[in-house]
Order: C-alpha cells, then sequence, then structure tokens
C-alpha cells in the first residue's frame, strides 16, 4: 500500500515540477496539458487523476510556492531578535518576500498579485492549521496590536496588506510604476505600521 502511495506522490510531484517549469519559461496561458504531462513523463490521462484542470495545477503551485516564500520569511525573521514588536516584524517579513522576487522576477511574474496566506482560509472553516500557520496565528492573535479583534478581523486585515504589497511589488518591480521598489518600500511600510497600530 505505502509504494501505490508512494508511487502516486511522485506522479504528482511529477506533474506540478513540469508545470511550474513550463509556466516559468513560457506562462500559463501557453501551456497545455499535453505540454504538461509530456514534460512530466506520463500520460494525458494521468493529469486528470490529480488534478481537475490546469486552473487547479496553478492554484497548487501558487499555494507551494507562497508557502515557501513566507516559510523562508518567517525563519529569516525569527532569526532577528532586535524585532520587538509585531508590527516590525510583519515589515520585515515582508521586505524579505520582496527582496526574495525582486531577485527572481520569474517567480514574481508567476505570482502576479496572487501571493496565498497558506492555510489562514482552512483555519477559518475547521478551526485547523498546519504548523508553520498556526505559529504564525498564535504570533498575530497575542499580540497586543490585534487585541480585540477575531480571527476574522485578523485575517481580513493580514490578506489585504498582503494582497496590497504583492501588487506594488509587482507592478514596482517589474514596471517600475508608481515608482522602483526602494522608493515604495518607506511608503508601503508606512502604511502597513498604521494599520497594525494599537487602536486606543
Amino acid at each position: 500500500m505505502g509504494t501505490v502511495e508512494g508511487k502516486k506522490q511522485e506522479k504528482r510531484r511529477a506533474l506540478l515540477e513540469a508545470a511550474y517549469d513550463l509556466f516559468l519559461e513560457r506562462g500559463a496561458a501557453k501551456t497545455s496539458v499535453e505540454d504538461i504531462t509530456s514534460r512530466a513523463k506520463v500520460a494525458k490521462g494521468t493529469f486528470y487523476l490529480y488534478f481537475q484542470d490546469k486552473g487547479a495545477v496553478m492554484q497548487a503551485l501558487l499555494g507551494r510556492v507562497s508557502y515557501q516564500l513566507l516559510s523562508n520569511a518567517c525563519e529569516a525573521v525569527e532569526k532577528q531578535t532586535e524585532l520587538e514588536n509585531f508590527p516590525d516584524k510583519m515589515v520585515a517579513v515582508i521586505d524579505h518576500i520582496i527582496e526574495a522576487l525582486r531577485k527572481d522576477t520569474l517567480v514574481l511574474k508567476f505570482l502576479e498579485h496572487n501571493f496565498i496566506w497558506p492555510g489562514l482560509d482552512q483555519i477559518e472553516a475547521s478551526r485547523e492549521a498546519e504548523p508553520l500557520m498556526r505559529k504564525l496565528l498564535n504570533v498575530v492573535l497575542t499580540s497586543p496590536e490585534m487585541a480585540g479583534r477575531t480571527e476574522r478581523e485578523i485575517y481580513q486585515r493580514i490578506t489585504a496588506l498582503g494582497s496590497m504589497c504583492m501588487s506594488v511589488c509587482y507592478s514596482s518591480v517589474l514596471e517600475g510604476k508608481p515608482d522602483d521598489i526602494e522608493a515604495m518600500k518607506p511608503v508601503l511600510y508606512d502604511i502597513v505600521r498604521r494599520s497594525l497600530k494599537v487602536e486606543k
């Protein structure tokens, strides 16, 4: 049983990796299911055992890439012991993600504006979360800045800030609009800090 399950996971992983490489090389719009299965060296029918369509692969990849970026950022920020309050930690996480995307514009193009805060929707739906999100949620909920807010309000605030930051990162890094990313960072981070200030 373990061997069958292992082979299934291997095929799914091969499809995801093939799709990711192709999406980075030529974009999702110019990549077909046949391209993905050919690159993964599996039959076309195998694709549909794991994914409903190309959009489902895209969602899985967006989640995976977002999770890795967030995980790396959190790990880096945990080592910065001088960060004392939640807004500073949040800005540091965002800055780490922006810097990673600035260095890898192919990944930024792939993500576009679609950074996914992994698992936050599952927390709401099932009261469960995988370890990274459980840890993050605990940091957020215990911060004085979030005191008195419901989980729903926190989720809304963080996803709105994350979406705004991704949008600015995308247009500033790739298009230089409304300005380059170095000029936009102070503006962005001021907005983040203001929106996370303790309400009196």
